[in-house]
């Protein structure tokens, strides 16, 4: 009977954490601080949903050994560093993780996966426009008026932009998908498009290339000749000025070409200096300055490059931590290709495993793992892939007894 009882408390407090959960997915393509916030707010109804209710307790993820791994390298090389207390200050992003398990846990039904997919066709569009809007209204940032959306520079907004367009993408080409979903889906890829493009970001152009071919390669094999032609005919017909910012892609003349191989080579002394633990996660601006070479002008506080960066901060020790963490998301998400999904959420993790794909490219050229705003994004796409499988595994085990 006190089961019985408690189950008008628990059924609304799970719909208010899945309401908060709800705003969590709707601020993340917008704004750090409103998503942060209720993130806040949802971790701790979900808490006490938990304690109350044990089925919604996501169990033990493949990222939990591998996270630990990096959390521990991270905080032996903070102790062990010039400035802990600067060191410690660093590692607040690695609390976003738990994005993944509240994913698990309260998306682990198809119909909730859907809403959150709605969610993000109208959120992500919305930025998207304002992205549009702003730059037309002649408030771009810098020389190329390059837009930075709603976030604090354009380089945040084209990691944004780059993984909700990956999942647009993946709807609106799949296979089985319903007319309705598909044409939501291709309004909200041109308008992610139009943003990533006038965001100037080449590394983000260039992880969107990237994640395009694995996205076809998963659904429509048969289209990659033809993804080629229209890429390479956009570049022989886009406007100059976009054109000359792809050429400076492969041009090691380009200034902030130089200065990435100077970060590069500045990396590589420091990590020779500190080869196991690293210099510690905090910022890199003093140090580089003794390592960068003679040539160099500009002084960073990151190295622009993600396993870098690590190897850095963390040395040896949190490289192999860091990398065994980035293969155990690229298997909870790729391990969903091998279970019989509904056309939907096939589409869904294909997106899911170019946009991964997409974030580790824009990482060879920006420290995008220490970004709030896209290394949220990226989890909560994680977190819906972990949960499609724990759906899954429930219905085999179901069908067992």
């Amino acid at each position: 009977m006190k089961g019985a009882e408690c189950r008008p408390a628990v059924d609304r407090l799970r719909q208010a954490t899945l309401i908060f959960f709800g705003i969590f997915i709707f601020t993340s393509t917008f704004s750090i601080a409103a998503n942060q916030i209720s993130l806040s707010i949802t971790v701790l109804l979900w808490t006490a949903l938990c304690v109350l209710d044990r089925s919604c307790r996501p169990g033990r993820l493949l990222l939990a050994l591998p996270l630990a791994a990096f959390i521990l390298a991270s905080i032996i090389s903070s102790l062990l560093s010039g400035d802990p207390a600067a060191a410690f200050g660093n590692l607040k992003n690695y609390l976003l993780f738990v994005t993944v398990w509240l994913a698990a846990s309260l998306a682990a039904d198809e119909s909730v996966r859907s809403r959150v997919y709605g969610v993000l066709l109208v959120s992500g569009t919305g930025s998207a426009v304002y992205g549009v809007v702003i730059y037309f209204l002649g408030m771009g940032r810098g020389g190329l008026e390059r837009t930075p959306g709603s976030f604090s520079n354009e380089m945040t907004f084209g990691g944004i932009m780059m993984l909700l367009l990956s999942l647009y993408s993946a709807v609106s080409i799949a296979g089985g998908i319903s007319r309705r979903l598909r044409v939501f889906s291709m309004i909200a890829a041109a308008t992610a498009s139009a943003s990533l493009l006038l965001t100037q970001t080449r590394s983000s152009w260039l992880a969107m290339f990237v994640s395009g071919i694995v996205i076809i390669v998963v659904l429509r094999r048969r289209w990659i000749p033809v993804y080629l032609v229209v890429v390479a005919a956009w570049l022989m017909l886009a406007p100059g000025a976009y054109r000359d910012r792809i050429a400076t892609i492969w041009d090691f003349q380009f200034r902030t070409n130089i200065q990435r191989i100077n970060l590069v080579k500045g990396g590589i002394s420091i990590f020779r200096e500190h080869p196991v633990i690293g210099t510690g996660p905090a910022d890199l601006s003093d140090i580089y300055r003794e390592h960068m070479p003679p040539e160099a002008v500009h002084v960073y506080g990151h190295m622009h490059n993600i396993f870098l960066h690590v190897a850095v901060t963390l040395g040896t020790v949190g490289l192999v931590a860091f990398v065994w963490l980035i293969a155990a998301m690229f298997r909870i998400v790729g391990r969903n290709l091998r279970l019989d999904l509904p056309p939907p959420e096939r589409a869904l993790t294909a997106g899911s495993l170019g946009a991964m794909t997409g974030f580790i490219v824009n990482g060879m050229f920006d420290w995008n793992f220490g970004d709030a705003e896209v290394l949220t994004m990226m989890l909560i796409i994680v977190g819906l892939n972990a949960a499609v499988y724990r759906e899954r595994r429930r219905r085999i085990i179901r069908g067992a007894t």
